[in-house]
C-alpha cells in the first residue's frame, strides 16, 4: 500500500480530538491556519468556522514526506472547487503568515493602532548548534527546511513590520539555544525532548518580557538603517540572533 509520508498521524488525530471533546467541541477564540494544495501550489487558509478543524490543524502540520498529506473532498472545504484540495505544510510556500493574522484582527478592531501582535518562531536558529551530514534524504531535507524558514521567517517578519506601521509589534521570541533539528524533530520523548523546548520556551518568553514591548523590532529598524551594521550582520536574522543571546546573558 502506497503512503504519502513515512509517519502515521492516527495517534496526533486521536489526540486532538480528545482535547476537542473535552472542551465540548467549541472554539472560543479566532485562529487562522493555511495549508498549500499540492495539486496546485495554491496557498489555502482555514479558520474557526472550518467544518472540520481538527483536520485543518492536522492539514497545516503535514510537512511533505514526513506526515501523510490531508484530502479534503470537494464541498467540505472554504471556497471548494470540482476538485481535491490535497493539503500539505503551509510552511512549504509562506513560512510566517502574518496578512492573515492582521486582516482577521481587522475584523473587529476600528484601527491598525488597535492591533498588537506578539510573534514566537521555533525554527532552528542555524547559528546555534552543529550539524553532521546524517547521509539521510530526509534528515538533510529537515535541516534544509529548518535553515530556509529561519531565515524565510526573519525576512517576513522584518517585511510585514515596514508594510504594516501602525501596528503595534510587541514581543518577539525565538529559541536562545539549540532546539530539536532533523529526524529529532520527531522525536516526541517528553523526558529528552518536548519538555525541555517547552521549559526553554518559557525562559525566552520570559526574557522577551524583560526587554520590553518593541525590543527587538527597534533592533530590526536599527539594522534597517545602518550600513555599518548591515556590514557587520550579512542578515537582519543574524542581528536579531546576536541580540537575542545578549539579552539572555543580561537577564
Amino acid at each position: 500500500m502506497k503512503k504519502s509520508g513515512a509517519l502515521d498521524t492516527s495517534s496526533l488525530f486521536t489526540y486532538l480530538n480528545g482535547i476537542w471533546d473535552d472542551f465540548g467541541g467549541v472554539i472560543k477564540r479566532k485562529f487562522v491556519v493555511s495549508c498549500v494544495d499540492a495539486s496546485s501550489g495554491a496557498y489555502h487558509i482555514f479558520n474557526e468556522t472550518s467544518a472540520e478543524p481538527i483536520k485543518s490543524v492536522v492539514s497545516s502540520a503535514s510537512i511533505p514526506f514526513v506526515f501523510p498529506h490531508q484530502i479534503w473532498a470537494p464541498n467540505t472545504y472554504d471556497n471548494p472547487t470540482d476538485k481535491n484540495l490535497v493539503c500539505m505544510d503551509g510552511g512549504t510556500v509562506y513560512n510566517t503568515n502574518l496578512v492573515s493574522a492582521v486582516e482577521r484582527c481587522r475584523e473587529t478592531a476600528d484601527q491598525d493602532e488597535d492591533i498588537t501582535l506578539d510573534i514566537v518562531i521555533c525554527d532552528q536558529n542555524p547559528d546555534i548548534g552543529s550539524w553532521e551530514d546524517q547521509d539521510n534524504a530526509m534528515s538533510n531535507f529537515l535541516r534544509f527546511k529548518e535553515i530556509r524558514d529561519y531565515y524565510d521567517g526573519l525576512s517576513d517578519i522584518y517585511k510585514f513590520k515596514q508594510a504594516y506601521s501602525k501596528v503595534n509589534f510587541r514581543y518577539f521570541v525565538e529559541p536562545s539555544s539549540p532546539i530539536a533539528g532533523g529526524l529529532n524533530i520527531l522525536n516526541f520523548n517528553n523526558a529528552t525532548m518536548t519538555y525541555p523546548m517547552q521549559m526553554l520556551g518559557r525562559l525566552d518568553g520570559e526574557n522577551a518580557v524583560k526587554s520590553g514591548e518593541g525590543f527587538y523590532y527597534k533592533m530590526m529598524d536599527e539594522w534597517r538603517d545602518s550600513p555599518e551594521l548591515q556590514k557587520e550582520f550579512w542578515h537582519v536574522g543574524h542581528y536579531i540572533t546576536h541580540h537575542v543571546q545578549e539579552e539572555k546573558r543580561r537577564h
